[in-house]
């Protein structure tokens, strides 16, 4: 019951939070009980009200709220969305696999833009593979390119079995709109099976016939 309070709360306040970006397909992290818990309430009303918000907007909101945990909430990573809040959209990949994706730009600001797996086991989410890049993404002075939006990313088949576990890895949109200070994050939770291995070799040398 309480949950659902706080949902509707959220609703009274989606009009503080701007619009920005964030995956849509595949589907990406939410807020849930387990970020509302490290991240605190009142972040949990804005990213539950529109999870399109920047990291900054959220440390602004954060600021000063007894129930924030810094170290739990970790906003520099998924933009503090937790896999354990999302265990029901974990993707399954392999190596080498084209993903098409649909990342909705809700709007533009000018900065830089990349596509990225990353190591969810460290504490700000090393990067394990670069996927795609922008030195230029959504850019206010013309209109947004289909292909900052509607893009597809190839998986890396260099990771060994890094991935093959649920809630290892992430591909992660990171999003540095620096002319206004504010970045954006986005990840979706995948496996990813190290490349398949022949079991056995076969020899084609010359045998003995027995007599």
């Amino acid at each position: 019951m309480k949950f659902i309070a706080t949902l509707m709360a959220a609703a009274s306040i989606a009009s503080l939070a701007d619009a920005h970006g964030y995956f849509v397909s595949p589907k990406a992290r939410g807020p849930g009980p387990v970020f509302q818990k490290a991240c605190g309430m009142q972040a949990f009303y804005q990213m539950s009200g529109d999870i399109n918000g920047n990291i900054q907007g959220l440390q602004q909101t954060t600021k000063g709220q007894s129930d924030y945990n810094a170290a739990a909430c970790n906003l520099w990573k998924c933009k503090g969305m937790k896999y354990d809040d999302n265990t029901a959209n974990v993707q399954k990949y392999t190596p080498g696999q084209s993903i098409p994706m649909y990342f909705d730009i809700r709007a533009p600001h000018d900065g830089i833009a990349n596509v990225t797996v990353i190591d969810l086991s460290t504490p700000h989410g090393k990067v394990l593979a670069s996927l795609k890049t922008w030195d230029a993404y959504a850019l206010t002075s013309t209109s947004i390119p289909d292909s900052e939006e509607h893009f597809s990313v190839k998986m890396p088949t260099t990771l060994g079995g890094k991935c093959a576990k649920k809630g290892a890895c992430a591909i992660q949109m990171h999003w540095d709109a620096r002319s206004i200070d504010q970045t954006y994050q986005s990840c979706i939770d995948f496996t990813m099976a190290a490349p398949g291995k022949r079991d056995h070799v076969r020899d084609f040398s010359k045998r003995e016939v027995e007599e």
